[in-house]
């Protein structure tokens, strides 16, 4: 009887020793498991979230720059001479004035973090009264609309790995052009 009780833990001890070797075994599994589902899962994942938040804020900072550009296009005043009233002093001498203002403002805003690649200023097409051979423009441009877009393009991280490379960013905002004349 003790004999055959003897036999029966020493084959215990067989098995058990045989679990514990498969056990170190299967943890060398496990880490090859865990790399590769770091690998593909989990770091494509941080990646795309990263740059995922890198594009929505330099979309947030672009619709930033383009509204600050449109109010300070909108509250421009002219700080030169007097102009008289006609369509050349307004085409050459205040609007050029009012996109160099609108400019600075939106460089100021954009540019430390964000690249511009374009930027454009419009106002309404013919801001002139034409009543016979008389032509009296808004060389102010007061309650005309002024409009500024700005574009940049992202190159994404994840996006050349996947094959979409370059994302397009525009942002643009109108804003009406408050009454005034030279600054005083």
């Amino acid at each position: 009887m003790k004999r055959e009780r003897a036999q029966k833990e020493k084959g215990k001890r067989i098995v058990i020793r045989k679990s514990v070797i498969s056990l170190v075994h299967e943890a060398g599994q496990s880490l090859v498991e865990f790399a590769l589902v770091t690998l593909f899962v989990i770091l494509p994942v941080t990646f795309g979230i990263i740059d995922g938040s890198i594009l929505f804020y330099k979309w947030v900072t672009l619709t930033n720059g383009a509204r600050e550009g449109a109010r300070a296009g909108a509250i421009y005043h002219y700080d030169g001479n007097e102009p008289s009233g006609d369509r050349d002093t307004m085409e050459n001498v205040i609007d050029p004035a009012r996109k160099n203002v609108i400019t600075q403002t939106v460089e100021a805003m954009v540019k430390p973090l964000v690249s511009i690649q374009d930027l454009q200023v419009t106002y309404p097409d013919n801001p002139c009264i034409q009543q016979g051979s008389w032509e009296f423009c808004n060389v102010y441009r007061s309650g005309d609309l002024v409009t500024v877009a700005i574009t940049h393009t992202h190159t994404s991280i994840v996006g050349l790995v996947i094959g979409l490379g370059k994302i397009n960013l525009t942002a643009s905002a109108t804003m009406r052009i408050e009454p005034g004349g030279p600054a005083p």
